[in-house]
């Protein structure tokens, strides 16, 4: 079960332009999104660490998001 809905990814897909979308497309954007957010979460997790914080800050999200490679 995808951790994001196939109904938000659809939503998504048509905020960017009006087309059809099949339930598969949705699903693998499901999928990419959740690869994606993990690696944010754990690069973000990384930074806390070196910080010795611990909580996880907006800060934190934001550094790891500009650290990863798209």
């Amino acid at each position: 079960m995808p951790e994001f809905s196939t109904a938000t990814m659809v939503k998504l897909i048509k905020r960017a332009a009006k087309v059809r979308v099949s339930k598969d497309a949705a699903l693998e954007l499901s999928s990419v999104l959740e690869d994606y957010a993990l690696r944010v979460a754990m690069e973000a997790i990384k930074l806390r660490d070196h910080r010795g914080a611990k909580t996880l800050s907006k800060e934190d999200v934001k550094a790891a998001v500009a650290a990863i490679p798209r």
